[in-house]
């Protein structure tokens, strides 16, 4: 313009620009406004430095009230908010310089990069355990030389340096670990909020003296516009030698330089660092190597296939806390159980699991009611759904309708953070219930075992439950002697169910005389199943004994081992037993028994010389075998006495059986007198047998007080006969005969 002005062209100058800028608006109006905001900046510079000093109105007042003074400021000079002057005339007012846009704090309020906060900046948290770093070791990416060389000739020359990638893929780390590495530590950091106003961010800089400084703007989507970051505020940054460290999604990154021309200029500049969320062989590597000196790493390196690295090390404390705080009634205390089931199941060994074994797990956390489907639906819905673009806590497995939980938080739980308990002890057998189930499944069954070993089996102090449920397992694993191990352990530290079931083993593998001592202390503490087993085996143990003794001739064992054999229903073995009782002294105490043998094969002749035996000896059961005898062999006047004598020193089957002789000779009276006294004796047949006799005596009354004890009872006519009652009073006729399958004869 000076030269123009002194060739005389000054005109011809102004038309070239004017039609210049004309040129501009048409064809890039973004650059035209931001040539234009810069000219009206400098105007306004002019303007104030050239604008006159201030002058009194002609003729103003002279008084007080109404003076106005002409102030001069001399030999001074205008810093910012302060005015240094070398002396001041006329009325004296304050004021306040400062820059035009105020939003931003003073480059000395700035934090220095060696004391700056990484998390403040954008990276996100981790979580931490106990005296942690807050951030782990950082992993070299692949990026990171070609990274560092950008950022290291912005801090030389100016400049915009970009790193784009997916969400979660580590770009705010990843730029943040090159500008710790290239840039003095006392290098100034400003990391405005989105959509603060940077108009007066050149002006400030120009003012800072020697500061080395840095802008850092982390998702540069929340800084562009006309107050913020533009190609001619870069421009002027550049010159001022100020870097701008920055990182943008790739979505946001593709909207903004292809399908903004506002925002084109200032990227179409830039070279982005692109960061890819899946890892390459050498980042992996280098993972693997600084994984063993902090548990955050490990865990991202455990889960490295399922998981990106970046994703693993930022949403996890987020599901963490969400999670947490699931648990409470107003929440999702469904949901969270569901979650901490499928956490507990890796915790097993059991990666992923049908959703139906994760509802039966879920039942074992708290006093709670089983779920209705529409409630577990819901549930797994909200534990699965998507969170921060990503995940969610519950993971679709490799196998349709399985589920897994996201691997930080099962690592969470391994790691030992607040929130999580020990694994509950039903839930080992439950896993190997599943697991048995399946043939194909004994990698899965192998993993489990050994999960279980590693975390029940070093407490040598375990409680008798822990110990317990470990022998469950080993013996569904099909290790009956570990199992023996662990059950005599947790039995002898006081557990019946332990007791029991190493009764069983015990008795499996013949060891029966160890497993009499377990199944007694079972049976004592009201084990139904160790009363049985302790009976039959108690019975087989008898009999191998007793065989012993009666083959070697002893009485007593021959008599008891008949007993046994007879019990089984084999009499041919009895009576071959109790006739050697009879030849080695005890005739007298196997009498009656031979006598019933031979009654039951119908040899009455050879039975009744038995019988007699006994009743001469005063046996009442000879009694009562005689009678029977004697009724079949028509002698039922003697069998009567007999009865009556059986029935008179109380003998409730000789009651009833001297009832039904009365009954059948028409001595109804006498007859229903001996039924009630045989039901006084404990007779079970009494009271029924009581209340048909008082129906044909037509006593109707008496015969339903009757039939009905007899009901109580449980006797399996007394209801039919109930009914043959009613019919008979409705009838107003006595029946006949007795109601069908009501006892005719005596008893044996």
């Amino acid at each position: 313009m000076r030269i123009a002005r002194a060739s005389g062209r000054t005109e011809q100058l102004w038309e070239g620009l004017h039609d210049l800028l004309d040129h501009v608006q048409r064809e890039d109006p973004v650059v035209y406004e931001e040539l234009k905001a810069i000219a009206e900046a400098f105007a306004e510079d002019e303007r104030a430095r050239t604008a006159p000093a201030p002058r009194r109105a002609p003729g103003a007042a002279r008084n007080a009230d109404t003076a106005t003074y002409a102030n001069t400021v001399s030999g001074g000079t205008f810093n910012e908010p302060v005015v240094q002057a070398g002396s001041i005339t006329g009325g004296v007012h304050a004021y306040y310089g400062q820059t035009p846009h105020s939003g931003l704090s003073r480059v000395a309020d700035w934090p220095q990069l060696d004391r700056a906060n990484a998390i403040a900046l954008g990276v996100r948290r981790p979580r931490r355990i106990a005296d942690e770093r807050p951030l782990p070791r950082y992993v070299v990416r692949d990026c990171a030389d070609a990274l560092d060389a950008q950022v290291r000739a912005a801090a030389r020359e100016g400049g915009l340096v970009l790193v784009t990638g997916e969400p979660l893929s580590g770009k705010t780390r990843t730029l943040w670990a090159a500008l710790f590495t290239n840039l003095s530590g006392t290098t100034r950091i400003l990391h405005p909020a989105p959509g603060t106003d940077l108009r007066g961010l050149t002006d400030m800089l120009r003012a800072r003296g020697d500061a080395e400084c840095v802008l850092w703007l982390d998702d540069l989507d929340g800084h562009l516009g006309e107050h913020g970051l533009t190609a001619a505020r870069l421009a002027e940054l550049a010159r001022l030698r100020v870097p701008v460290l920055a990182t943008m999604s790739d979505e946001a990154y593709d909207a903004h330089r292809f399908g903004s021309p506002a925002h084109t200029r200032l990227l179409s500049g830039v070279d982005p660092v692109e960061l890819g969320a899946e890892w390459s062989p050498a980042e992996v590597e280098r993972l693997a190597a600084a994984a063993p000196d902090d548990l955050r790493l490990a865990g991202a390196y455990a889960h490295r296939a399922r998981h990106s690295t970046p994703a693993y090390l930022s949403v996890g404390p987020e599901l963490l806390g969400e999670w947490r705080r699931a648990r409470r009634p107003n929440a999702h205390p469904l949901g969270h159980r569901l979650v901490l089931a499928a956490i507990d199941l890796a915790r097993c060994g059991v990666e992923e699991a049908p959703a139906d074994v994760l509802r039966r797990a879920s039942d074992l956390y708290g006093d709670v009611a089983p779920a209705s489907s529409e409630e577990f639906d819901q549930a797994l819905e909200w534990a699965s759904g998507i969170r921060h673009g990503t995940t969610g806590m519950l993971v679709p497995g490799a196998e349709g309708g399985t589920w897994r939980a996201y691997g930080s938080l099962v690592e969470d739980a391994r790691d030992g953070l607040p929130g999580f308990g020990p694994v509950p002890l039903e839930l080992w057998p439950l896993v190997f219930e599943e697991l048995s189930s399946d043939d194909a499944a004994s990698p899965a069954m192998d993993a489990v075992l050994e999960r279980a070993r590693a975390v029940l089996g070093p407490d040598e102090d375990a409680n008798p439950d822990v110990m317990l449920a470990l022998g469950r397992i080993e013996e569904k694993y099909g290790d009956d002697g570990s199992a023996e191990v662990w059950f005599r352990r947790a039995a002898d530290a006081g557990s019946t169910e332990a007791a029991r079931r190493l009764g069983d083993l015990l008795c499996d593998s013949g060891e029966k005389m160890q497993a009499i001592q377990y199944l007694e202390k079972a049976a004592r503490a009201g084990d139904t199943g160790a009363r049985s087993r302790l009976g039959v085996v108690l019975a087989e143990w008898s009999e191998h004994w007793l065989s012993k003794a009666a083959e070697a001739d002893d009485a007593v064992a021959a008599l008891r081992l008949g007993d046994l054999r007879r019990g089984e229903g084999n009499s041919n073995r009895a009576l071959r037993w109790y006739l050697k009782a009879a030849e080695l002294g005890s005739r007298v105490e196997v009498a009656s028994r031979i006598g019933h043998v031979f009654r039951e094969w119908r040899e009455y002749e050879e039975a009744e010389k038995w019988f007699r035996i006994g009743v001469d000896e005063g046996d009442l059961d000879a009694v009562n075998g005689l009678g029977l005898v004697l009724e079949v062999r028509g002698a039922t006047d003697e069998a009567t006495r007999l009865y009556q004598r059986l029935a008179e020193s109380g003998e409730a089957v000789g009651a009833y059986n001297f009832g039904v002789l009365l009954e059948q000779r028409g001595d109804l009276e006498e007859a229903a007198s001996w039924f009630a006294r045989a039901h006084e004796l404990g007779e079970y047949d009494g009271a029924y047998y009581l209340g048909h006799v008082l129906i044909r005596a037509e006593r109707y009354d008496e015969a339903e007080e009757w039939l009905l004890k007899a009901q109580e009872i449980g006797h399996h006519h007394a209801e039919r006969a109930l009914a043959d009652l009613k019919a008979a009073r409705t009838a107003a006729i006595r029946p006949g005969t007795p109601a069908p399958g009501a006892p005719d004869n005596v008893k044996a």
